[in-house]
């Protein structure tokens, strides 16, 4: 096959508004560009070069490594030509990248603007944050207050630490802040989660932010953001609610969707300049409610359809493996048998995949529990490879140490998995071992790595390959949007030309082909809203039905104790539930004194985690209505547990709940995580949040002095597992909290150390210090210590 002739053709028919030619081309340079030995070829190579700066995408020349003018006897006039543009499309930060050309429309667009607000609608792997830098940099002058959402922590530390190399390279002189309690300077970056970002609002309501970027922002519809669940997990919730007999219990279980939303409402009215990164969505794509919200702010749309990775569909579901590569320059692939159940067809198509040497395999599974039973069963096969490397090693026996109660490591699907070298990665695991599962894949050391919904949401890997073994994410299917962006996940711009899918099940095929993907702005919508968005929505915003029911809201709140100044704190909490948690406070002069009573100590937080300020609150809380007793009674035990012994005491209970054979051992790891998460770093500190801001105002009616009482201390103790700014700093980078508790116990005076001395007291101190850590930890500890400013 004459690759050269195919090539020269395209370029030559290259039409930049024909996507169909544009098609051709991207598929010829990616095929091309995916075959070393083709490479070799000079020609070849030089039309490469042509080919990406006639579509001015020239991302393929940086992965071909073609940053110059490969051909030496091109003409001056070709060499100045090629000069030309690409100094008319290099980045405004550093100097060495050449933007592709629908980036910089995006630029000069967003620069053009009157009113700079601009939404964005690109593929996966677009750039969207490489943009955003792009437009803080030139709006420097500008901007004193910046603010960066991003839907993860994990996406919140990759990007703080990318401002900070922004910040520092180019002397901008901004302060990049990640945690709420931090010091506000003059010029400030704010990189935040939604719920930190609506922290913040209410905070400083005085504090002008003149930007802000928001990633993702398809979260703000329920349709859409998929929020991982687990099967057992649902019927369990689902089974607690019906049981309930308080209309409260479950005030605090919102959705995600709605935080997303109500802090992308919040700050578009309150921000006057944004960047909002939306899915590959066409305008006629929004429901209603999403045009209004784009009519009302003034924001302009920019689509950007053309996806520069080549994906190929591989169905997997019937008795050949089947490439759907018509039309294409690819040589025939020999169709393989794929037979039985799924489990068994994992390990067909992994054969196939490692024999056409098609690179590292995501594997999507719908639940964690899915995730565990096919990798646990791959684990079980001949499949597998031998690991030679220090890094995998020292994380292999840290994970040993660290998790193994009574011989249990052994049998939990994790260690088993890992120990045969691959991998998996779901929101069930520390946040750390999902960062360090991915850092290994990323750097082949694994090379299958099975996953949940945590990995295909804004998380980047170096994937080539996605296997889909699910049609569903939980209980419910995955929509149109939700397998176009798994699918996404398989080969990355600027690191793959090609990623091939494969589809499991047939169903697929058809959720493939819907065309239904909307996206929604409810607040805007004429959908009945609930109380929370009817109490967080200006009247204006509302449609005809939803304004009557914020009047009746309005009208039945008329008499509340509750300020709106005491709401808007907690404004993710029904009003009446926050009313009721004030009033008995006020009523029952016994329940508030004997809170009260702890303030009187110097050390709020040990009264939390040495005494019993924490089931004071908690009865406190079942006292009103808000927490059932059985809630009570299982807040109280894991926070005891957690608070003693650190993760491992909340372990200890689910193990020994196996040993009796009353859950499965996966279940009691996945179980331990799960209240770690949900409990101890969400529900116990949201708690905590709103009973010091009803508990604060009680008083002031009461006319009792708090002397700047502050829960703040017990909040972050709870979020973070540490104590200390310096365990806060290790928890960011990706450190296990039981080595930093351990450290923090070894030497109390950090808890009184700040920013600026914490640093030298613990390399004064490295050696005693790591002679309280496994391999694994030191290594962690010594790249953390070059991070910190």
């Amino acid at each position: 096959m004459d690759y050269a002739e195919l090539l020269l053709k395209a370029i030559n028919e290259y039409n930049d508004d024909d996507a169909a030619s544009k098609t051709v081309l991207r598929d010829l340079i990616c095929v091309i560009s995916d075959n070393e030995e083709l490479k070799k070829n000079p020609l070849i190579r030089n039309l490469l070069y042509v080919a990406s700066q006639k579509m001015r995408v020239f991302g393929y020349n940086i992965q071909n490594r073609l940053k110059e003018d490969p051909d030496l006897g091109a003409s001056t006039l070709s060499v100045i030509c090629n000069e030309s543009i690409k100094q008319n499309y290099r980045s405004h930060v550093w100097s060495n990248n050449i933007l592709d050309k629908t980036q910089k429309e995006i630029i000069d667009f967003f620069q053009s603007l009157s009113v700079k607000r601009m939404l964005v609608s690109a593929p996966t792997s677009y750039g969207k944050t490489f943009i955003m830098r792009e437009i803080l940099y030139m709006n420097r002058d500008r901007y004193n207050n910046i603010l960066l959402v991003f839907p993860t922590v994990a996406l919140l530390r990759e990007n703080a630490e990318n401002m900070e190399m922004l910040n520092i390279e180019k002397q901008l002189g901004y302060s990049v802040i990640k945690s709420i309690d931090n010091e506000i300077g003059d010029k400030n970056i704010f990189v935040f989660t939604p719920e930190r970002a609506m922290q913040l609002l209410a905070n400083h309501p005085s504090l002008k932010l003149d930007f802000f970027f928001y990633d993702e922002m398809y979260k703000i519809d329920e349709d859409l953001c998929c929020d991982e669940t687990d099967e057992k997990d649902d019927e369990e919730s689902n089974n607690k609610k019906r049981s309930m007999y308080t209309t409260g219990s479950n005030f605090f279980d919102e959705a995600r969707a709605k935080t997303f939303r109500i802090c992308l409402y919040l700050i578009s009215k309150q921000i006057p300049e944004y960047y909002l990164a939306g899915p590959n969505l066409s305008e006629k794509c929004f429901g209603e409610g999403m045009k209004e919200y784009i009519r009302s702010n003034k924001i302009q749309v920019k689509t950007i359809a053309f996806e520069p990775t080549m994906r190929i569909r591989v169905d997997a579901y019937a008795s050949k493996i089947t490439e759907h590569v018509d039309g294409l320059p690819i040589a025939p692939v020999q169709e393989v048998s794929a037979r039985g159940k799924v489990s068994e067809r994992i390990c067909e198509v992994v054969d196939y995949i490692t024999m056409h040497k098609y690179g590292p395999t995501l594997l999507y599974c719908t639940t964690p529990a899915k995730a565990n039973e096919y990798a646990a069963t791959l684990s079980k096969s001949e499949h597998g490879k031998q690991i030679e490397d220090d890094d995998y090693r020292v994380f292999l026996d840290h994970v040993k140490k660290t998790y193994d109660v009574n011989g249990s490591v052994y049998q939990w699907s994790f260690w088993n998995v890992i120990k045969k070298g691959f991998a998996m990665h779901h929101g069930k695991l520390p946040k750390y071992i999902q960062k360090e599962v991915l850092d290994l894949f990323n750097r082949g050391i694994f090379d299958l790595l099975f996953c949940t919904s945590t990995i295909v949401e804004g998380v980047n890997t170096d994937a080539k390959n996605m296997i889909i073994l699910n049609h569903t994410k939980g209980r419910t299917a995955l929509t149109a949007f939700d397998l176009k962006n798994i699918i996404g996940r398989a080969g990355r711009y600027y690191h793959n030309f090609i990623g091939r899918y494969f589809l499991f099940d047939k169903a697929l095929v058809r959720i493939a082909d819907i065309d239904n993907l909307r996206l929604n702005f409810v607040t805007y919508d004429i959908k009945d809203l609930d109380a929370v968005d009817l109490d967080n929505a200006e009247m204006s915003d509302l449609s005809q039905n939803n304004q009557q029911a914020k009047r009746y809201r309005t009208e039945t709140q008329k008499n509340y104790n509750l300020p709106d100044d005491v709401f808007i704190k907690n404004r993710l909490v029904k009003k009446e539930y926050q009313e009721n948690l004030l009033n008995h406070l006020l009523d029952h002069e016994y329940d508030f004194s004997s809170f009260l009573q702890y303030l009187g100590y110097h050390n709020i937080l040990d009264q939390f985690t040495k005494f019993a300020a924490l089931n004071t609150v908690l009865k406190i809380f079942n006292a009103s209505g808000l927490l059932d007793e059985v809630t009570v009674k299982l807040y109280s035990a894991i926070s005891i547990s957690y608070a003693n012994e650190g993760f491992r005491g909340i372990l200890k209970y689910q193990i020994d709940e196996a040993e009796k054979g009353n859950i499965k051992y996966d279940a009691a790891y996945s179980k331990a995580f799960k209240n770690q998460k949900d409990i101890i770093e969400h529900k116990i500190p949201k708690m905590l949040a709103l009973f010091e801001s009803i508990f604060t105002y009680a008083a002031e009616l009461k006319r009792i002095s708090l002397n700047n009482f502050s829960l703040s201390k017990v909040i972050r103790f709870y979020e973070t597992g540490v104590r200390s700014y310096f365990g806060e700093q290790l928890v960011e980078f990706g450190f296990p909290i039981d080595a930093i508790r351990r450290i923090e116990d070894k030497y109390p005076q950090l808890l009184a150390l700040g920013r600026a001395e914490v640093k030298e007291y613990v390399i004064n101190r490295k050696q005693n210090i790591d002679s309280l850590l496994d391999e694994y930890e030191k290594k962690l500890l010594n790249r953390a210590l070059k991070s910190f400013n």
